[in-house]
């Protein structure tokens, strides 16, 4: 980074970091007026209130373009402890509607805190990218492509709002909070980030460390695998998942009668996802056997594309990249049910009841998928989800990508072999960023400048960020790291007693007692 571009972010960050010191008689942009949210954005009936707060486009350019931000609050009732904002995840997942929906499940101690969400720039209330024609949404959790390459929607945002796309970091992002922060007039914040989250939050305390009284998150990316390792070891991780989900069937199987063993209810998985036109996706090792036991056909043509592109030397490369594309985004979740629906299972237990339920109900009848589709839309989010998704992991990624796994990954699915093993192959090609180079060298984490260690959570069984996200998390940031048994992705607000009370604890009084708990009950 030239010395010029990096003494101009120091100017930034000092001018922010300062801004609420301010003499009230200087000339300083008036507080944020809260009112009503906009439409759609909050459930209604919380308490919850938004406002607006300008931010420099690009914060080495301070006096540049602007944009608007949106901030979500629900006032603190009783004795306030202080504020506590949030971020959910994704990259790419709505924020402001974060604690309106979880009043029913946190601790009611923090209602003593005023909760704050700020909306990630370039989503919807937050200067949204446009990115030429409306695209189709996707959860923002997974790898998502949707119809079109990366390199071609980079064109079209670069066109449609010249110079923006290259904001949309994650350092940007933490910068944007800390000029919320500044606005409303807060010297310290707390913070609650759960899965993306905890990596925004973590460079938001590497670069304001002396604005963070508590920090907690919860489901951590890895800081050493950002970003196509955090998404290549997802595929592994959700297979494991899966076979936990397939053995919970099993284990009920007088209620849902899906399969004695989990194996049986893999094999019956299986099956009403080929008849949904699942196909070669349902092509994973099932438990506890070997590849030997794997589907043996595939549907054409994606096998003859798959066959004709491998044993040709690639000669229908374009015809195998569209094949690729659709295996790395995870499309078919969105054409098939019992796909889409076993992908949001996957990461929460929640959902597991209710998923066996509507299998049960596929056998009894192939077209009632009402229940699947429910499940499934769960994860959806508007389509300026994918764009703000793309934009950050293709702009600071920092793992190269080797291509020569796309062969790999091409002979895998020729074989008939493990979907996942094939997805992980093809995220760590880079295929999936292609053209678009990494424009943004990510944040150094360290949280030697905090006045209280970070509180982590991380469950054993987590389907989206792999265990080893926790106690790598834990090492950059000096903090305490409370294992969680499962693999609910989110271990707090969840009913569970031990995770729920040492995090209240914590932010009271900054201390943690625990070093494990069990996982949640499920409700």
């Amino acid at each position: 980074m030239p010395r010029t571009r990096s003494f101009s972010r120091v100017l930034t960050a000092l001018a922010v970091g300062l801004g609420a010191l301010i003499p009230a008689t200087a000339a300083a942009a008036p507080q944020p007026v809260f009112g009503a949210c906009p439409e759609g954005a909050v459930q209604a009936d919380r308490g919850a209130e938004c406002a607006t707060v300008g931010v420099p486009m690009d914060y080495t350019d301070p006096d540049g373009p602007r944009i608007e931000v949106t901030v979500s609050r629900i006032a603190a009732i009783g004795g306030r402890r202080g504020a506590l904002f949030t971020n959910p995840g994704g990259p790419g997942a709505d924020a402001l509607d974060f604690w309106a929906r979880r009043v029913d499940v946190m601790p009611s101690e923090l209602t003593h805190y005023d909760r704050y969400a700020v909306q990630p720039r370039g989503l919807r209330w937050a200067t949204p990218l446009r990115c030429g024609a409306t695209a189709e949404g996707s959860s923002g959790e997974r790898v998502s492509l949707g119809g079109g390459s990366r390199e071609s929607m980079k064109k079209s945002c670069d066109a449609d709002q010249p110079g923006y796309l290259d904001t949309i970091t994650t350092e940007n992002t933490a910068r944007d909070l800390d000029a919320v922060r500044a606005a409303l007039g807060l010297d310290r914040i707390g913070y609650l980030g759960t899965s993306y989250g905890t990596y925004l939050g973590a460079v938001y305390a590497s670069l304001f460390p002396q604005r963070v009284e508590r920090m907690v998150l919860d489901s951590n990316v890895n800081p050493d695998w950002v970003w196509t390792e955090e998404f290549a070891q997802q595929q592994m991780a959700s297979k494991a998942r899966l076979d936990d989900l397939f053995a919970w069937i099993a284990d009920h199987r007088d209620d849902y009668h899906l399969g004695d063993t989990a194996l049986q209810v893999y094999q019956t998985w299986v099956r009403l996802v080929a008849a949904q036109g699942g196909g070669w996706y349902a092509n994973l090792t099932p438990p506890p056997a070997s590849v030997a036991d794997l589907p043996g056909t595939l549907p054409e043509p994606l096998a003859q594309i798959a066959r004709d592109g491998f044993n040709s030397g690639m000669e229908q490369a374009g015809k195998v990249q569209n094949l690729l594309r659709a295996l790395i985004s995870g499309g078919a979740s969105a054409q098939v049910p019992l796909l889409g629906a076993t992908s949001v299972a996957s990461y929460s237990r929640t959902f597991w009841p209710i998923l066996a339920g509507a299998m049960a109900d596929l056998v009894a009848d192939p077209t009632n998928v009402g229940r699947l589709q429910a499940i499934a839309g769960a994860a959806g989010s508007d389509p300026t989800g994918r764009f703000v998704f793309s934009a950050i992991t293709c702009n600071e990624n920092t793992v190269h990508g080797r291509l020569e796994l796309v062969g790999a990954a091409v002979g895998t699915i020729v074989s008939g072999g493990n979907a996942m093993d094939a997805r992980a192959d093809l995220v760590r090609s880079g295929l999936a960023c292609g053209g678009w180079p990494a424009v943004a060298t990510p944040v150094p984490l360290t949280g030697a400048g905090l006045r209280t260690k970070p509180l982590l959570l991380q469950s054993k069984h987590d389907a989206l960020t792999a265990y080893a996200g926790g106690p790598a998390m834990a090492r950059a940031l000096g903090g305490t790291l409370i294992t969680v048994e499962g693999g609910d992705h989110g271990a707090f607000g969840r009913h569970n007693t031990v995770v729920d009370d040492a995090v209240v604890e914590y932010l009271r009084t900054g201390t943690v007692a625990v070093v494990s708990a069990e996982q949640a009950p499920l409700r």
